[in-house]
């Protein structure tokens, strides 16, 4: 069995510009990344980690079992992070989530500092 992993947000940086984040905005998402169920019956569980250091922030996981990402309904699957603390966070935290789901990317809000780094494994 092969393991596959997906980049959802690439290592992010406050006040640095990269991908959708433009550097200044406290809220964005990222791109869409294939999910477990993009193939067709390749599985339903999927290990999302998110890797943040010095942060203080909220990032949402969400989902679509629609076909194109880019004009997908999304919905929140999982949250990680809290935005009404001062004291940041620096962790490592995987979840398993379940479900068909073809696309996954995350929603940032509230960034106020540190970096984030978010992957899928399936």
């Amino acid at each position: 069995m092969s393991i596959t992993t997906v980049t959802l947000l690439p290592t992010t940086i406050y006040g640095q510009a990269s991908g959708n984040y433009d550097g200044s905005s406290q809220d964005w998402h990222g791109d869409p990344g294939k999910a477990a169920n993009y193939y067709r019956g390749q599985g339903s569980i999927q290990t999302v980690t998110f890797g943040v250091n010095n942060f203080v922030g909220l990032v949402t996981l969400q989902g679509t079992l629609e076909s194109d990402g880019n004009v997908a309904e999304w919905f929140d699957l999982a949250e990680f992070g809290d935005p009404s603390t001062t004291y940041p966070l620096t962790d490592r935290h995987p979840i398993t989530i379940t479900g068909n789901f073809t696309w996954l990317r995350v929603f940032v809000s509230e960034f106020w500092s540190g970096n984030i780094t978010v992957t899928a494994n399936y």
